[in-house]
Formats: structure tokens, sequence, C-alpha cells
């Protein structure tokens, strides 16, 4: 299986077989799929960028976690599949949330859910409700930490998968960390075999987020924090 070749003599990361074949399909589904929901169409480069892209920052992983702006559910599908946890899909467009929903079924998957609605709406019944809350590829950190913050629980931890660039993004966030009661708590600096840098940005939730946080998205951009 050129997957599990990947996966292990790149990358060292060694998955049980049906772990494997889970992946497989989804990957496979993946680059079927009708919709625009990757700019990847090569199944080699797909492990390399989705699979080993997620995996490798993270050892270990428990608890209920919410994944936002999941796309075609990146990161938080393959981390359902591969960890012990519980999961929820969060994105706006109905489209992917629905070829999310066919996808589940076709993997067989009962430990997750999907929601279609913005963040900002969502945080509004789902507040403080998450161990861990994970974004890839969906905004700069700033932005990340205002619509994401509110759904981790005291003590729960944001994940957010970033390029080299986040170190010129996160010098906005000074004042944001503590109005949102979040701190930089650790960086995991990796790179892929197909040559980018990576970096998995760590934050926890040190005291409740105040109720009128995430503000509306357009206010989010407008007027940073």
């Amino acid at each position: 299986m050129i997957l599990k070749e990947i996966l292990e003599k790149t990358y060292n990361l060694h998955l049980s077989q049906d772990t494997l074949q889970t992946i497989d399909k989804y990957l496979r589904l993946l680059l079927e799929a009708p919709l625009n929901l990757t700019s990847i169409d090569d199944y080699n480069e797909a492990v390399h960028k989705h699979v080993a892209d997620v995996l490798l920052p993270i050892k270990s992983l428990t608890g209920n976690l919410l994944d936002v702006g999941t796309g075609a559910g990146i990161p938080g599908l393959i981390l359902v599949i591969v960890f012990p946890i519980k999961a929820t899909l969060l994105d706006s467009s109905k489209k992917k949330i629905f070829w999310l929903n066919d996808t589940i079924k076709k993997l067989n998957l009962s430990n997750i859910n999907t929601v279609a609605t913005r963040a900002e709406d969502y945080a509004k019944q789902a507040r403080e409700k998450f161990d861990v809350v994970t974004a890839r590829a969906v905004a700069e950190v700033r932005i990340l930490l205002e619509l994401c913050a509110a759904f981790a629980k005291v003590g729960g931890l944001l994940y957010f998968y970033k390029g080299p660039n986040w170190k010129e993004e996160y010098k906005a966030c000074v004042n944001i960390e503590r109005i949102l009661n979040v701190r930089l708590k650790e960086v995991i600096d990796y790179q892929l075999a197909t040559g980018e840098k990576r970096s998995l940005i760590i934050f926890e939730k040190v005291g409740p987020t105040d109720p009128k946080f995430p503000r509306r998205y357009n206010q989010i951009l407008k007027k940073p924090l």
C-alpha cells in the first residue's frame, strides 16, 4: 500500500491496517469528489500534504475536538480516524458538509458529527465545550484566536497548522492573548518530505472568554483587537 510505505518509510508513522485502509478510502473519495475540495489531484502528494502534515506534530490526542473551517475534513477527519477522540467538523459551506456527511457514512465512522454554520453563530451554543480546537488553512493567527477561543474549555488547547509566516502573524496577537484569555503554549516545527516547512502553533485557554467574542467576521477583519 502506497499510503503505508510513505508514512512508515518517509515519516516513521506507523498506523494499524484498519486505520490505513480508512485513510486510504478517504483520500480516494476526496480526490474523486465533484466539489473543488482540494487543489491536490495526486494521491502521493495528498498523503504528504493531507495526512503526514496533520499527523507529524501530534503524538497523542484525547477528548472532544472541534475542527473550525474544516473544508474537506482536514485535519479533523484524519485525527478522528487515528486517535480515540470525538470530533465535530464545522464549516459554513452546506455543500462541503453534505459531502462530509456522505463520506463519514461511507467510512463507517460513528464518533464524529458535522455542523453547517459560521463559527460566530455556533459559538453561541457551543462555548467552552471542547478540549481541543483545530484549524488549518483558514485565516491568520489573530483571526483564528478570536474565532476559536470561545469553543475551548478553560485548560483546553487550540491547534493551528501554519506555514513559516506564523511568526509575522503572531506579532499582532499580544493584546489578543490577554483579551481572550489564551497564551502561546508550544510551537512544534516540522518539515514535509515535499519540502514545505510547517508549524503547529498550540495555545492554551487560561480563563473564560468574554461572551462578546467572537465578533462578526467582518468586524474581526476591520477592527483587530
